[in-house]
């Protein structure tokens, strides 16, 4: 399994950023190809995902409160206004 790295970012305006808020680890498990652990804390955050499902989302790590996201390398962040907790 390839583990990769999510990016740490500051504290986002919730009010122009979706922030995701896990409540335990992984946060979301998928079918996908790629695997994704916190920066601070090594948890595993996204387990078998595409990474195009998990763009521009902000996700903070229920163990270390971490905030992180996918690197972005191709397009700029656009922001909507929701805070999602899971379950």
């Amino acid at each position: 399994m390839d583990i990769q790295q999510l990016e740490p970012v500051d504290l986002p305006d919730p009010r122009t950023t979706t922030i995701f808020e896990m409540s335990r680890v992984p946060g979301i498990s998928g079918k996908g190809e790629h695997t994704y652990h916190c920066p601070s804390c090594k948890s595993i955050l996204l387990e078998n995902v595409f990474a195009s499902h998990m763009a521009r989302i902000v996700f903070r790590c229920p163990n270390c409160g971490g905030l992180s996201r996918l690197q972005s390398r191709n397009s700029s962040p656009q922001h909507v206004p929701l805070i999602v907790e899971s379950h």
